[in-house]
């Protein structure tokens, strides 16, 4: 009997936390249709922005990337220029030949407006506008911006100082 009532508490506990772990839901959802838009169609690296070519990414950055990484499922590939794939400049995120993601690591690459990592969230607001949601991610406070008519996100994870740590832009599928 102790068991069986140990299983009723604990199970509950278990799904819960699958649950929020999904790497499928995103909560940045839920600020989608509270936060105005931002303009973010000339947001690119080097000439790279999202929905341009995997052949792009090599030919505007002038050099293949160090490392790609394949997955399976989902099917994506992922382009890393850096050091290793866990100390990057810069990494491309692409699916259907197409780059739906980059994620800047370092401030060898910054955003269109000037934001590079070791920037200030005073910075990002100046350029970016007011237009933002904020919310807590893996260690870090997140603010991000939405442009709804073009469907791209940019995220800048901050660090405790309120410095970028990293910077994620994506295109928004819905």
């Amino acid at each position: 009997m102790r068991i069986k009532n140990y299983f009723l508490f604990i199970f509950p506990l278990i799904l819960l936390l699958l649950a929020s772990c999904d790497p499928s839901s995103t909560p940045k959802e839920k600020y989608y249709s509270s936060t105005k838009s931002t303009n973010l169609q000339l947001e690119n690296v080097k000439s790279v922005s999202i929905g341009s070519s995997k052949y792009d990414v090599a030919s505007c950055l002038k050099k293949k990337p160090k490392f790609i990484e394949v997955t399976e499922q989902p099917p994506y590939t992922t382009y890393i220029y850096g050091e290793s794939t866990e100390k990057y400049d810069v990494e491309f995120k692409i699916v259907n030949n197409k780059v739906s993601r980059y994620d800047l690591l370092s401030n060898k690459y910054g955003t269109e407006k000037g934001i590079h990592t070791g920037d200030s969230k005073k910075d990002v607001i100046r350029e970016y506008g007011e237009n933002y949601y904020e919310k807590e991610g893996t260690g870090a406070t997140i603010i991000g911006y939405f442009d709804k008519t073009h469907k791209l996100n940019i995220e800048f994870s901050l660090d405790d100082n309120s410095k970028v740590g990293g910077i994620l832009v994506q295109k928004i599928n819905n």
